[in-house]
C-alpha cells in the first residue's frame, strides 16, 4: 500500500510538473501581436487595436512591487487615426503635461531611436503615447524584437522587452495606412 501512495504522489509531482510546462509555452505563445476590433457604443466608430505584452517584469519598488508587465499598442481610430501607446500595469511613466518625455525604441539589432512622449488626455500614469506613430509603426512592421526604454518615478529607466515571433506587419489596417500616408 505505501508503494502505490508513493506512486500516486510521484504522478501528481508529474501532473503539476506538466502543468507549470503548459502554462509556460503558454506564455511565451502568447508573447506575440494580438489583435482585437472594438466597437465604440456611443458612435458605433470602430476601433482596431495591435498589442503585445512585454516579456520581462519590471521590478519597481513599494507601492507598485508585484509582476508588472508592459504594454504596447497600436490603435486605430476614425478620428485620432493611428496611435501607439506603452502602459504598464502599476506605477508611474514620467511624462509631464507640459514638455513631454523621451522614450527610446531599440528595433531588433538597430541603433535605438528616439520618440517624443505624451501623457494621456485623462493624465493616466501608466500609459504615455509615442509621437510620430507612422515611424514607429514602419520600424515595428520589420522587428521581431523591440526593446522600450522610459522613465518610470523611483524606478530609473528599465528596458521592456518585446519579443514577437512575427513583426507588426502581419496587420492588415496597418499595411494599408502606412501606404497611404
Amino acid at each position: 500500500m505505501a508503494f502505490a501512495n508513493h506512486i500516486s504522489r510521484d504522478r501528481q509531482a508529474m501532473k503539476k510538473i506538466a502543468i507549470v510546462i503548459a502554462a509556460t509555452l503558454a506564455a511565451s505563445a502568447n508573447a506575440a501581436w494580438q489583435y482585437q476590433q472594438q466597437e465604440d457604443r456611443m458612435t458605433s466608430e470602430k476601433m482596431q487595436f495591435a498589442y503585445i505584452e512585454s516579456n520581462n517584469s519590471l521590478n519597481l519598488p513599494f507601492p507598485y512591487a508585484g509582476k508588472n508587465h508592459g504594454t504596447l499598442t497600436v490603435r486605430k481610430q476614425r478620428k485620432a487615426g493611428l496611435e501607439v501607446y506603452l502602459s504598464i500595469e502599476k506605477g508611474q511613466i514620467i511624462c509631464p503635461i507640459s514638455s513631454g518625455c523621451k522614450i527610446q525604441v531599440r528595433f531588433d539589432d538597430g541603433k535605438p531611436m528616439d520618440f517624443s512622449g505624451s501623457p494621456s488626455a485623462d493624465h493616466d500614469s501608466t500609459i504615455v503615447f509615442l509621437k510620430d506613430a507612422q515611424r514607429f509603426i514602419n520600424a515595428a512592421s520589420k522587428a521581431k524584437q523591440i526593446l522600450v526604454q522610459a522613465n518610470i518615478y523611483q524606478a530609473g529607466s528599465p528596458i521592456l522587452e518585446f519579443h514577437s515571433g512575427k513583426p507588426l506587419e502581419s496587420l492588415e489596417w496597418t499595411r494599408k495606412a502606412v501606404k497611404s500616408r
